[in-house]
């Protein structure tokens, strides 16, 4: 009788459960945790403090903005009549200007030409030419409401007038003689030619 060779059983593929255990555990290890939801996910928005604190904290000159804003709008009460003098009106007059600062071409005119109190409550603003009285008559309202607030005055009132006179020379010429005039102070050998040759000028 021939006996056959036994075949050796190839190494079971099974394992048993605590094995099974044993090598999920070690395989888990090595598994890093998975990440944590942010916070859309979670539901909860994250915010920085950096950012709330701009939010709180305004730039003060927008700040001083919005104050002078609710300033202005405040109701003039009709029985304001205080008394005032130049002095307290020029003051008055700076801080209206300063305002204007980023307008430079109105904040020049304001800088320029500052109202005279002229009696009583009567103010006079004098200009150089009708442009600047035209850009000024738009700005009239803003202006005499912030000046009767600031002064205490509600009956205050605001005039404007062409000057005649220039600050860099003499005044203006209108008449024959007046031109002629003011020629020979710029050049003074007119005025000896009008007497060498007796001219008469009308």
């Amino acid at each position: 009788m021939t006996v056959g060779k036994v075949q050796p059983k190839a190494p079971s593929t099974d394992k048993s459960p605590q094995q099974s255990t044993v090598n999920k555990g070690v395989g888990a290890s090595k598994i890093p945790p998975a990440p944590k939801g942010n916070g859309a996910a979670s539901g909860v928005k994250s915010f920085s403090l950096k950012n709330l604190a701009n939010k709180v904290q305004q730039p003060a000159s927008d700040q001083q903005n919005k104050a002078e804003k609710v300033k202005v709008e405040e109701p003039i009460d009709p029985s304001w009549n205080e008394s005032f003098d130049q002095e307290k009106l020029d003051e008055i007059w700076r801080r209206f200007t300063r305002q204007y600062e980023s307008s430079p071409r109105i904040h020049t005119i304001y800088k320029n030409h500052r109202p005279k109190h002229v009696s009583g409550v009567s103010l006079l603003i004098k200009l150089r030419n009708n442009t600047q009285q035209h850009e000024l008559t738009k700005e009239r309202p803003t202006i005499v409401s912030y000046l009767r607030r600031e002064l205490k005055n509600a009956k205050l009132e605001l005039n404007f007038e062409i000057d005649v006179t220039s600050d860099d020379g003499p005044k203006r010429a209108f008449t024959v003689a007046d031109k002629f005039k003011a020629m020979s102070e710029k050049n003074p050998l007119l005025a000896v030619f009008k007497k060498e040759f007796n001219l008469d000028i009308e």
